[in-house]
């Protein structure tokens, strides 16, 4: 099988950033793949066409323990299989297209890549092992690297700060190398000739047809952030009258000492005693001591319901030096 062409960058250097975008690379392939729950194929075809500009993951806690940690784990890789394990870049001799960014690399080609997962998916991983779906996630991404360094055989590390590892070896068949190549063949495809893949209206995010729909959108748009400025200036005076108001109730309630109503000036006024809410949940609690008493809620619970959440946003999704937008892509999501 050939090998990959090593390519001298490195790694997160400006010059890697743009090397990564004029291709398809090792991360992108479980995106591609649909495992990813973080991304969409649209959304990775927008990022890579310039239609979208992609997150900035650089504050991300779990992207930050994962570059802490990620010497550490070499380290512990290279004890344990006696090797010195390089991070190299590398593009697929079979497509070029196809590039890798190596946490670390053997003597053999044999790729290793390196996570410092949350609490959470460690113990997901403890549990349940190669069904996990963050395994198989980063399974396609070791595979895509075995794709790139022209070898079968690499391993994934799960490494926690308290030194503690989950080592997996990840094999590549024959049928998952070429289930890779003509994936990824296909989405850059879809980069190069700008044609979107389908959308998942669950997922991505609704963008209107240049034309009359982003006339209309953009219309309505304006008129919402109009209207959601003199909401918010009116709520803001409504809540200091009414802040007012509570003075000046609890000033007269003063006054009429213990006298029970009041009629005077236009002002009625009657105390009345009101019950206080029953907290049905600590009531099921002490009636059935240690029993999980929410899930016998469940089945009282109304019927789900549909909400819609409006928000002023700082940013467009979209870029807005790409003019075309998507034109071609139709997406509804009510």
């Amino acid at each position: 099988m050939p090998k990959m062409t090593v390519v001298d960058l490195n790694q997160r250097s400006d010059e890697w950033l743009n090397w990564r975008s004029l291709g398809v690379t090792a991360t992108d392939i479980p995106v591609i793949l649909g495992l990813s729950p973080y991304k969409t194929v649209w959304q990775l075809w927008a990022e890579k066409t310039g239609r979208i500009n992609p997150p900035d993951l650089s504050g991300n806690p779990n992207i930050q323990r994962g570059i802490a940690l990620e010497d550490e784990a070499r380290k512990v890789a290279e004890n344990r299989y006696g090797e010195i394990l390089l991070p190299v870049c590398g593009e697929c001799a079979r497509w070029d297209v196809l590039r890798a960014s190596f946490d670390g690399i053997d003597s053999h080609n044999q790729p290793y890549e390196f996570k410092a997962p949350s609490k959470a998916v460690w113990e997901d991983l403890e549990a349940n092992g190669v069904a996990s779906p963050t395994f198989k996630l980063y399974e396609a991404q070791v595979q895509a690297q075995l794709t790139v360094a022209g070898t079968h055989v690499g391993r994934l590390i799960f490494y926690r700060e308290d030194g503690s590892d989950q080592d997996f070896e990840i094999r590549l068949t024959p049928e998952r190398e070429n289930q890779i190549l003509e994936a990824a063949k296909q989405f850059w495809e879809q980069v190069q000739t700008k044609t979107p893949p389908e959308l998942d209206p669950d997922r991505d995010w609704y963008i209107p047809e240049s034309g009359t729909e982003k006339f209309k959108w953009e219309a309505y748009a304006d008129a919402w952030r109009s209207q959601q400025h003199r909401i918010r200036k009116l709520k803001d005076e409504l809540k200091a009258l009414e802040k007012d108001q509570k003075g000046v109730q609890r000033a007269m309630t003063d006054l009429m000492g213990a006298f029970q109503r009041a009629d005077i000036g236009g002002v009625k006024v009657t105390r009345f005693e009101k019950a206080g809410s029953i907290d049905y949940l600590a009531y099921l609690r002490d009636t059935f001591p240690g029993k999980d008493v929410s899930s016998e809620l469940e089945p009282y619970r109304k019927p789900t319901r549909e909400e819609v959440r409006f928000t002023k946003s700082e940013d467009d999704l979209v870029n807005p030096a790409v003019d075309e937008l998507v034109t071609s892509v139709k997406a509804a999501y009510f």
